[in-house]
Parts: C-alpha cells; structure tokens; sequence
C-alpha cells in the first residue's frame, strides 16, 4: 500500500511540475513560434515556417550596434563592480557585527529594495545637471548603480567564509600582506567574483527602465531599441532578436553548465 502510494506522489509531483514550468515557458513558447511566421500577426497553429523575420532584423541595422553596446557596458559594469565591491567586501568583513556594519551593507545593497522607477528619474535629474545625459559615462555610472550590489553580495559572501586561520598561517610564515591577499584572499573570492560576475551581466543586459531615462536617441542599448521598435512597427523582428537572445543565454547556461566552472570554483572554496 505504502509503495504505490509513494509512486502515485511522486508522478502527481512530477504532474504538477510539468505544468507550473509549462505555464512559465509559455509566454517564451508564442514569441518562438511568432519569429518564424510567415505573416505579420501571430495565428496558432502557425500556417507557416520562415526565417525571413530573423533576415529583417540584420538588415534593418537597427539591434546590432545596441547590442554590441549592451555588452560592452555590461562588461565594463561589471568589470567596474568588481573592483568596487571588493574593498567594500572586504572591509565589511573587518568590521565587528553591530549597527554600524548592517548600517553599511544597507548602503551597499539600498539599490536593490529602491524601484527602477524612483533609480531612473533620480538618475536622469542628476545626470542633466551634469549633462551626461544620452552619453555612455552617464549609461555606464547607471549600470554600474545597478551591478554594484549583486557584485557587493556575492564577494561578501565569499570574504565571510574565508577561513581566519589561513590569513594568520601566512602571515606566520612571513608573508607580505600583498602576497596574502595574492595567493590567499583573492583564491577565496573567485567564486564570488564569478557568481557576482554572472549576475551582474545579466542585470546589466536585461535592465529597460534606468536605460530608458539616461538615453534618448545616440546611446541606446538593445532593450530600449526593441522597445521603440514596437512603438512603431509590430510585427515578428522583435520577436526574432528576442528569440536570438533566449538562445545566446541558453549556450551561455549549457556552456557554464559543461564546463563547471561554479561547481568547480564552490568547491575550491571549502
């Protein structure tokens, strides 16, 4: 009785499994279906099969500068991060448990719990003032806004769990506190830099609401360029490169996933 109860759960789990992801891919599964339609409006089931959608979008010329930008600022945004974060991890870390301690990590992580909103219009006022408006120093310091506490989290993280006893180790056998923090700290904090790292490009590469307050016309990135591409035109292009990016992220996963490198790094770790 007991056995064929078990299994009954375990399928009804499965069951229900399928059908919450199900229900989570739809919304992806109609966009997919939508850029290789042959027409211009979506009809289920498709009457068709076209790549001609994705052709206009390259021919268009108007999503591969945006996108070559959106990466080059979420590389720099996360480059910039890193090295932001990581004094301010580590100081934190020197810090005793107290008011003034959470005081700093709420400075560091405010970002998070402030809307897009309220981070856009604050940034836009500000960056009119320094006419740094529609400028790629005023996008990145935006970006970098954004980025800097995932970045912040995941070292903290990392400097949390370095061990006391390593430091004190090497500074007993009379190293210096740059080659400590060469051969020691820093190997302790690479899978916060690559877990903040991840996150980072991610945030960076998805973020619509901040970039549209800082840009106007000379430096958008790809989220604000398909956003005023469906202002004006509404056929499958924007479904074409947002399906081009579904699968760059999805290589992205496969490719992190085969070559395990978090598994690696976590476990380089302990």
């Amino acid at each position: 009785m007991l056995p064929s109860c078990d299994r009954l759960w375990r399928v009804t789990a499965w069951v229900l499994a399928g059908l919450v992801t199900f229900f989570l891919m739809l919304p992806l599964l109609v966009v997919v279906l939508f850029s290789f339609s042959e027409r211009s409006y979506f009809t289920f089931p498709p009457t068709g099969f076209s790549f001609k959608w994705y052709a206009a979008a390259w021919d268009s010329g108007l999503f591969l500068v945006p996108a070559i930008r959106s990466l080059v600022l979420a590389v720099l945004a996360t480059l910039l991060g890193a090295l932001l974060a990581l004094p301010a991890a580590l100081g934190v870390r020197r810090m005793q448990p107290g008011i003034l301690r959470g005081a700093v990590e709420f400075a560091c992580l405010s970002p998070l719990i402030v809307p897009a909103l309220i981070i856009g219009i604050a940034l836009l006022y500000s960056l009119t003032r320094l006419r740094l408006v529609d400028t790629f120093a005023g996008l990145l310091a935006a970006h970098l806004l954004l980025v800097f506490p995932f970045m912040f989290r995941a070292l903290l993280t990392s400097a949390l769990a370095l061990r006391p006893s390593l430091l004190e180790a090497s500074e007993v056998l009379g190293a210096s506190p740059a080659t400590t923090f060469r051969r020691v700290v820093l190997p302790g904090l690479v899978p916060g830099l690559v877990a903040g790292g991840i996150f980072s490009v991610i945030v960076s590469l998805d973020q619509f609401t901040v970039s549209l307050f800082v840009t106007q016309s000379e430096q958008i990135v790809l989220p604000v360029a398909l956003y005023k591409y469906l202002f004006d035109v509404n056929d499958p292009v924007a479904a074409a490169v947002s399906t081009m990016l579904v699968v760059f992220g999805l290589l992205a996963a496969v490719v992190i996933d085969r070559l395990g490198w978090l598994r690696h790094l976590a476990g380089s770790s302990t």
